[in-house]
């Protein structure tokens, strides 16, 4: 259904570039002024290069912002990848103890205390 409406969406764009094209033909001329450049070329011309360069400049500037996000989230994506082996690691201690048919350590005494939750207390009188 996405595809569907972006087909469609694509489709009144190009409709409406269309019509833009045809009713603005006429030659107007572009010019920087201090610069010795002046380019005579079609309004619809003028029109599109200047969304065009518009769409890149408003890109880019996204992408510059979001270099934040994207460091966190390397950053996150390390620290995930740390604890699943850490996980592992204590899945199979855990499993060797187990195996070796003692009653040895615990899960909670082979994981290292966290220290960075708070401790939640139950009260169960006034």
């Amino acid at each position: 259904m996405l595809k569907f409406i972006s087909w469609i969406l694509f489709l009144v764009i190009a409709l409406v570039i269309a019509a833009l094209s045809i009713a603005n033909r006429e030659t107007v001329t572009f010019s920087l002024d201090p610069l010795p450049f002046a380019f005579d070329l079609p309004l619809f011309g003028l029109l599109l290069a200047a969304g065009f360069i518009g769409l890149i400049i408003g890109s880019v500037v996204t992408w510059l912002r979001g270099h934040g996000v994207r460091h966190e989230n390397r950053v996150h994506k390390r620290e995930v990848e740390e604890l699943k082996g850490r996980n592992m690691a204590l899945t199979r201690d855990l499993e060797e103890a187990r195996a070796r048919g003692s009653n040895g350590p615990t899960p909670d005494a082979l994981a290292p205390p966290i220290t960075d939750k708070p401790q939640i207390e139950h009260h169960t009188g006034p």
